[in-house]
């Protein structure tokens, strides 16, 4: 039976292919050769599969045996791992910390904050994962890592959020761009603005909708209706609601609540717009209460960096939060000669906020939770090229 099986089994295994004969293996594993070969000889019974060609001088794996030598590799890389995250984990002076982060969280908030740790807690050992929202909420879910910062998408599940900072929206275009002179800009103004954008996958994408963009035309309804996004929904958010979990079914209702509210307010804020517009003003009005045409880029990435290239050729004109803009286009703070300039949205000012996100129903590590803590205590205090509300 397979169950029969155990590590000791994967040792010889990769032991033989890695030397090349059984008496090497032996030697290398300080055990004598006829335990090799009973060793290999039970396995390949149990499992029904020839892993070596064997000749009176030389082993050579099988093709059988060339697939599985990576996953034994693997086996045993992950059993070492565990063994010494539970001893150091027993003696509390380290084990490995899994972290997924939004990408201008991992550039530009963990680096500092992770040089103070390292020195400390020489033992411990970080992973850290790049992900969009949508993927660090996802995540967080399944156990794939112990936490993570990144914005707040949708309410899931045992899902916790902890607000950690907030920053502003603002445009980012070219320095040549009509908008780079100006000390901050309307939403308004981005009605007839080629545009470049985020995909739906995207956390920031989400807030731009989850806000509310369609308040800008409840404050004048003479004017320009705003752009209205649609409202997207997380993929697992939707697993789960298809699922039948109540929570995910309200986000999923609430969100189609939403894209109805958003398609009223644009019809009605663009009947009153064109009543009292000028003449030669109906196209604009006409394209901002076209939903289809509503903030839809006409290009989509789901990277920043990317975003900013697109910016910097004279594509069009994007939106981001101000630290996500900065790590973007490399550039730490406004310069004069800089390619690219951020300026803040505002009519309303919008913020996006960036959190920890945990499982409820699972306690972190004793070192995942020191260094949570000096997340939390020493990110305030770094030098970040952004307006940043912390808290």
């Amino acid at each position: 039976m397979l169950s029969s099986l155990n590590i000791r089994h994967m040792r010889v295994f990769v032991a033989v292919a890695e030397q090349g004969s059984f008496s090497a293996a032996a030697a290398a594993l300080g055990l004598g050769s006829p335990a090799i070969t009973a060793t290999i000889r039970q396995f390949e019974d149990v499992t029904g599969a020839a892993l070596f060609d064997r000749t009176t001088r030389h082993v050579s794996l099988t093709v059988t045996g060339e697939r599985f030598l990576p996953i034994a590799r693997r086996l045993l890389g992950d059993f070492e791992e565990a063994l010494g995250d539970l001893d150091a984990l027993s003696r509390g002076i380290g084990g490995k910390i899994r972290i997924a982060a939004a990408p201008s969280v991992l550039t530009r908030i963990l680096p500092g904050v992770i040089r103070h740790f390292v020195a400390a807690h020489p033992d411990a050992r970080l992973r850290l994962d790049e992900m969009n929202a949508g993927e660090v909420h996802e995540a967080v879910a399944n156990g794939a890592v112990d936490f993570g910062i990144a914005g707040e998408w949708q309410d899931l599940p045992d899902i916790a959020f902890s607000p950690l900072f907030s920053d502003r929206f603002g445009v980012l275009c070219r320095a040549d761009h009509e908008f780079a002179g100006q000390s901050e800009i309307a939403w308004s103004d981005l009605i007839d603005q080629p545009f470049v954008g985020l995909g739906p996958e995207s956390g920031t994408r989400a807030m731009m909708a989850d806000q509310g963009f369609s308040a800008i035309t409840s404050s004048n309804t003479s004017t320009t209706p705003a752009i209205l996004p649609t409202m997207p929904v997380s993929a697992s958010v939707a697993k789960a609601a298809a699922l039948g979990i109540g929570a995910a079914q309200a986000v999923m209702d609430s969100a189609a609540r939403a894209e109805r509210a958003m398609a009223e307010a644009a019809k009605s804020g663009a009947s009153a717009a064109k009543s009292a517009a000028k003449p030669g003003a109906d196209t604009a009005i006409n394209a901002a209460a076209d939903l289809v045409a509503g903030l839809r880029p006409v290009v989509e990435t789901s990277n920043t960096i990317t975003l900013a290239a697109m910016v910097a050729e004279g594509v069009g004109i994007t939106v981001l939060p101000e630290l996500a803009a900065r790590i973007a286009t490399g550039v730490s703070d406004q310069t004069a000669d800089a390619k690219l300039t951020f300026v803040p949205l505002s009519h309303p000012t919008r913020h996006r906020p960036i959190g920890v996100i945990t499982r409820q129903s699972k306690s972190l590590s004793p070192i995942a939770r020191i260094f949570l803590a000096m997340v939390m205590d020493q990110a305030p205090k770094l030098d970040l090229p952004a307006a940043i509300e912390w808290g």
